[in-house]
């Protein structure tokens, strides 16, 4: 798969069009897809943490990610869709971040938004649940409201496991 076909399967899948097994199986392209998402996420974490190691909050968070998708593939039966759904989970979080990167940087942190910002903060999470709830629901065949269970775990509880483990 070009890189061209391989980004506009992502941008697909962000847009709810494609699943995780639309991807190829690449560890390559899974790497590609957890660099990609560091890099994007990086001006993001130092603006809004700076007392903290960004370089850590984002290696906390991409063995988070793909333990918690590991067991949750692992429990179900499904360890071998493991690349692609990473690499979903992954290239997804980077078209996002790159789409929301101008959106943060501009509105500031999102407890001291005006309105208009944290309407975007709020358009770009529940985006961001519901690419995530896909992925999920693609890759371990489950219905929606037990994928979106699982959904709201993941992505709050990411959150939760990178203050506590950086001492945030």
């Amino acid at each position: 798969m070009s890189q061209r076909t391989t980004l506009q399967t992502l941008t697909a899948l962000v847009l709810l069009r494609a699943g995780p097994q639309d991807l190829p199986f690449s560890t390559g392209l899974m790497g590609a897809a957890i660099a990609a998402t560091a890099i994007i996420n990086l001006p993001i974490i130092q603006r809004f943490t700076p007392d903290t190691s960004a370089l850590l909050q984002i290696t906390l968070l991409a063995g988070y990610n793909l333990a918690f998708l590991a067991i949750a593939l692992a429990l179900t039966g499904k360890t071998p869709r493991l690349i692609q759904s990473a690499t979903a989970l992954f290239g997804a979080d980077a078209l996002i971040s790159l789409v929301g990167l101008p959106v943060l940087l501009l509105m500031g942190r999102p407890d001291e938004a005006s309105a208009l910002g944290a309407l975007a903060f709020l358009g770009l999470l529940v985006w961001n649940i519901a690419v995530v709830n896909h992925i999920f629901r693609a890759a371990l065949e489950w219905a929606t409201p037990l994928s979106l269970g699982l959904t709201l775990g993941y992505i709050f509880g990411g959150s939760a496991f990178v203050r506590m483990a950086a001492g945030l």
